[in-house]
């Protein structure tokens, strides 16, 4: 079996290729940067442009739309007094209905304002996550028994039960104003 042959090398021809300034790889590396700075320069001078938060508006403009606010103002007033006239008169005729109305109505009207409201009944304070039963007795205690009381806290409440039954931040680390929150909108 022969060897395979190993090609030669023309070094003749190898110097006749183009080198240095006139190479063909000059060529292609200047189209390339050329295609590179058309992308660029394209993509710079192209870019949408919100041109409304470019024009600062005219002081005219300004000026024209004080007058606008001013009648604003004054058409709101007005029908703040109007509805303010309606709901007196609503009032007055309220309790003109309510004397003129026969002995027992009144008597009923005059035993419903009176009448202590029921309690609502209580929720199920376990149902907030990190809420047992001992310290749902706790807010229990502290007049505590719906959701819509937790919902209700301000910071001072919220302070106030966190040292109270030492809860160390708990009521915020679980989120509890804000499950009540949910929970007593349903």
């Amino acid at each position: 079996m022969d060897k395979p042959a190993f090609p030669t090398v023309d070094t003749e021809k190898m110097m006749r290729l183009p080198v240095g300034a006139i190479s063909p790889l000059w060529f292609m590396f200047a189209g390339a940067a050329t295609v590179g700075a058309a992308y660029f320069w394209s993509r710079t001078f192209f870019k949408p442009t919100n041109l409304e938060a470019l024009i600062a508006l005219p002081e005219a403009t300004l000026e024209a739309a004080e007058p606008v606010a001013e009648t604003m103002v004054e058409t709101v007033e007005a029908a703040a007094e109007v509805i303010d006239a309606e709901l007196d008169a609503i009032a007055d005729l309220a309790d003109t209905v309510v004397e003129a109305a026969p002995e027992p109505v009144a008597e009923v009207f005059a035993a419903m304002a009176l009448e202590p409201v029921a309690p609502a009944t209580p929720d199920d304070l376990t149902v907030l996550t990190g809420i047992g039963p001992k310290l749902a007795a706790a807010f229990a205690e502290r007049g505590v028994t719906r959701f819509a009381d937790i919902a209700a806290w301000t910071e001072e409440d919220i302070a106030r039960f966190d040292k109270e039954l030492k809860l160390m931040g708990r009521i915020g680390r679980e989120a509890w104003i804000a499950q009540a929150t949910r929970l007593a909108a349903h």
